[in-house]
Parts: C-alpha cells; structure tokens; sequence
C-alpha cells in the first residue's frame, strides 16, 4: 500500500441552504463542486436511483477520457487514464450491476458513457470505488467524478467538477489515491466534546434467547464497521432481518471522538487498558465506562475492526479453556464454533499472553513500563465478565469489500446463535494461528526485513526482521507472520510470530 498519497477531499455544509454545492480540496488545491441533488446519505443506506452522494472513503483506480474531444489529454499525468470507446457501457441493472461492460453487435446493455448528452459532462470520468468490489444490486451504481453542470446543479449522486477546472484536478491526482466524502462541521462547533453520547441500537425478540452485542469503530479510522452495522439496522428496521429470539445490540461507532477525527484514537487507544476507571482522566475512560457497563449485559461479543497493511481478513479469538491468572476461561468451544463459522478462512488466538511477555521485555530494556492489563481490550473484558466474543478484521481499512465481509458475520452471527431463522452456517475455517512471540523494536533502525502480510507463511530460518547493526532476526520454527508493522519505532513490535494451532474450532 502506498503511503504520504493525498486525499481527495469532499465537504458539504451540513445545514447548508442546497445540500448539492460543496468543496472539493486535495492539500492546498480547492474548488466548488457538486454533489447529488439530495445531498448526502449514509453509504449503507444509499439506494439506486435516490440522486444522493454516499459517506465514506472510498478508492479512485483508474479515470476514461473522450480521445475525440480532449486529444493528449492523457499526457503527462501520474494518474492512470484509459481512453473511453462508444462500446463502453456502465451497467445499472441486471447481472453485471455498476460494472463496465462492452456492448457487443449493437446490443444496448446499458447507458453508453460516450452517449451525447445536453452538456458535455462526460468527456472525462473518475468511477468511484463505490458498491463495486462485490456489488449489490439496488444499492448505487455509476458513481462517477465528472464535470459539473455550467448551473452547477446537483447531480444523480456523482461528485462534478467544474469543467474548466478538470483538467487541473486530473493533474493533481495520483496512483492509489482516495476519495473522503463527507459533511463540513466546521462551523464553530466542536466536532466531538467530552459529553457526546454513545449511539446504542437494541432489537428484542419475542422470544427468548442469548444477548448478542455488535460493535463497530472502537478505532475510529476502521470505518467497516460502523458500515455493516449500520446496514443491518436498517434491514432491521425495514423487516428484511427478524430478530425472533433474544437480543441484538448495535453500536455502531464506540468511540466518536476518534470517528469524527478520521484517528485511530481520540485521546488513547480505547481497545487497551479497558475496565471501569473510578476517575476517568480522558474520553477513552469515559466511554469505556459505558462500554463494560454493556458488554457485562451481554452474553456474546462480535467486535467489526480493519487494519492497515494487506491481508486476508480473519477472526482473532480467545485461549483455550484455562484456571490460569493471565486469561482465565471456561467456554473456548462455545467461542471457538462461533468464530469458526463467522466467514473467514484465518483464526487467531494466543494474544494476551504474548502481550504480557512483549510487556516484561519493554519493561527490561529500560521502556516505560505499563501494566499487563494494557492488552485487555473489548474482547478480553467479555471473557472476564463471563461471555465470549471475537475480534473481525475485516480487512484493509480502505476496501469497499471489508464492509460486505462485516456485515454478512453479522448475519452468520445472528444465524449461530438463533437470534434469527436462518441455517446454521457452514465452517470457514482453513487456518488456526496460534502466537507465540513478538520482535520488539529495540532501538532506531531495527525493522522488518520484506513486505510480510499478517497470515504470510514462513519458513523456520527466514530472515523477518533486522536489527540495526545488520543482525538478521529469523524465523524459529515454521510459521506465520502476525501484524507486521513496517513503521515500528523503539519500544513497538516489528511483528508477531504464530504457528500452527493445535486447537480444534
């Protein structure tokens, strides 16, 4: 993944007189533009046809451009452009939804980009990478950044541009960029204070049954979460999903203060050191106040998360059954089938005692010490207050993917535990990791040696990591890789190692 690449930027005023005009920035570059005529919406709840631009961060591959029209328009820029052809054709229904596909023997399968339309609007697009990875149909299709109408009107949920500023903005865009939609809250008011509540949403059946709770942006750059769950209220609501039996609970995002910042963290890391603070210090204790309040109401946990580098998604559980002081725990197989059927390939378990290990190691070579309750985030305080629960990563925190891979465990959730009728879902499970170590980063030039992804295999004696002075640090047994973190400074892990589990899920 490539790194320090600017962000389209797209701002609406939210309480703006026309909800369709807004600014278009990327670093110090800005211009006005256009947005659906309705203004924004929640990408969960976007509907084709609704004329409204969806919320989020989405991915810009590749632009087409009219050769006829704009001859060498494609010279000289770091963008990749394709030129258009009339065959080019952008479905809007049917089994190819929101894909370029080419008409063939003059057989109209869509609308033609190159069709001629009232204003030359067209000339030059940039699909967004939005409801595309694995489209669902109904959901938006077509989302492009075009030119703007000369009225500057709103669009049918395409972001314009004014035409003659086109050709700049395609200059200033660059491989592996995106694009940040979202309102301009700039307007005097904090974007997030002490106060701001937690939003909770609880569905109960009629009849009984376990108590499920579903969360999502504990990091508020992991914005997969607050995506499916939000998507399946809504499914919720609108009767598609039928909560028959117990209870499911929604939070969508559990820190908004980071949310609403685009940060990981607000003040510190919610998922560290979370227990019930007498005297909270920040917004973090604040909110984790409420959070174990909640999860102790609660018999299972599915936490939606997303990471940084590439990777496969996967399912990171808790340990076997133990009477042990680090983690004790009772009810590893009850966790074990569930993490199993969630829907990804790849589980994960031996975090915490790790942890404490990486933590007597910091603590021995002079870095500050912290307590081995550090590693306790959400999931561990579930186990402590008698439930389960997993930690999903879903994936890289930009795919547009990881949001269908969010909600359908939140459906397989559901399914497991009876919560809604529906079959018992298949087991996905190809791979159980066990961790059993952790390279810290001593001092200022040890690094990860290659461009590992968590789940890599390795072979024992690979070369993983380096040490300042050119020491290799290789691999002591065959195993895999574990969150390989290439921006480790003194004091972080390089990367963690894991191996084959014994554990059946």
């Amino acid at each position: 993944m490539m790194t320090n690449v600017p962000t389209v930027r797209v701002r609406v005023p939210r309480k703006g007189e026309v909800p369709h005009l807004g600014t278009l920035s990327i670093e110090d570059w800005t211009t006005p533009c256009t947005v659906g005529t309705g203004g924004l919406i929640q990408a969960s709840l976007k509907r084709e046809g609704d004329k409204r631009t969806p919320v989020g961060t989405f991915p810009l591959r590749y632009g087409l451009y009219d050769a006829a029209a704009r001859p060498g328009f494609a010279r000289d820029l770091a963008f990749p452009f394709a030129p258009m052809s009339p065959e080019m054709i952008w479905e809007e229904e049917g089994e190819n939804y929101n894909r370029l596909v080419f008409a063939t023997d003059g057989e109209r399968l869509g609308d033609s980009l190159m069709r001629q339309r009232d204003e030359p609007l067209f000339e030059v697009i940039v699909p967004i990478g939005f409801n595309d990875s694995v489209p669902e149909p109904g959901r938006g299709s077509a989302l492009f950044i075009h030119a703007a109408r000369a009225d500057m009107s709103g669009t049918a949920g395409c972001i314009g541009v004014p035409a003659d500023r086109l050709e700049e903005f395609a200059r200033r865009l660059r491989p592996g960029m995106v694009i940040d939609i979202g309102y301009d809250d700039a307007d005097g008011r904090p974007v997030c204070d002490e106060t701001t509540p937690l939003e909770v949403v609880q569905f109960v059946g009629l009849e009984r049954g376990p108590k499920l709770i579903v969360m999502g942006a504990v990091h508020g750059n992991e914005i997969c979460g607050p995506e499916a769950i939000l998507k399946a209220i809504a499914d919720c609501r609108a009767g598609r999903l039928s909560i028959r039996r117990g209870t499911v609970t929604f939070v969508p995002v559990a820190n908004m203060k980071a949310y609403r910042q685009g940060t990981r963290e607000g003040d510190r890391n919610l998922n560290r050191d979370l227990r019930e603070k007498t005297i909270p210090t920040d917004y973090e204790d604040k909110v984790g106040n409420r959070i174990c309040a909640l999860l102790r109401e609660h018999d299972v946990l599915l936490d939606i998360h997303s990471f940084r580098g590439e990777g496969v998604p996967f399912v990171f559980a808790g340990p076997s059954d133990n009477t042990g002081l680090v983690e004790p725990f009772g009810l590893s197989a009850q966790e074990g089938q569930f993490a199993a059927r969630l829907g990804t390939p790849v589980v994960i378990h031996g975090w915490l005692e790790v942890y404490a290990r990486f933590l007597e190691e910091r603590a021995r070579l002079g870095f500050q010490s912290k307590a081995a309750s550090e590693g306790v985030g959400t999931t561990e305080y579930m186990r402590f207050s008698g439930g389960y629960g997993v930690t999903l990563e879903c994936g890289t925190h930009e795919d547009p993917a990881a949001v269908g891979v969010g909600y359908r465990a939140i459906l397989n959730a559901l399914a497991i535990l009876g919560i809604i009728d529906a079959p018992m879902p298949p087991v996905a499970l190809e791979r159980a990791i066990r961790i059993v170590d952790v390279v810290l980063c001593r001092e200022e030039g040890d690094r990860l040696e290659g461009a590992w992804r968590t789940g890599d295999a390795v072979p024992q004696g690979a070369v993983i990591a380096r040490r300042a002075d050119g020491e290799p640090v290789t691999a002591p047994a065959a195993g895999y890789i574990v969150f390989p973190n290439a921006k480790a400074v003194p004091g972080d892990g390089i990367c963690y190692f894991g191996i084959d589990s014994a554990r059946r899920f």
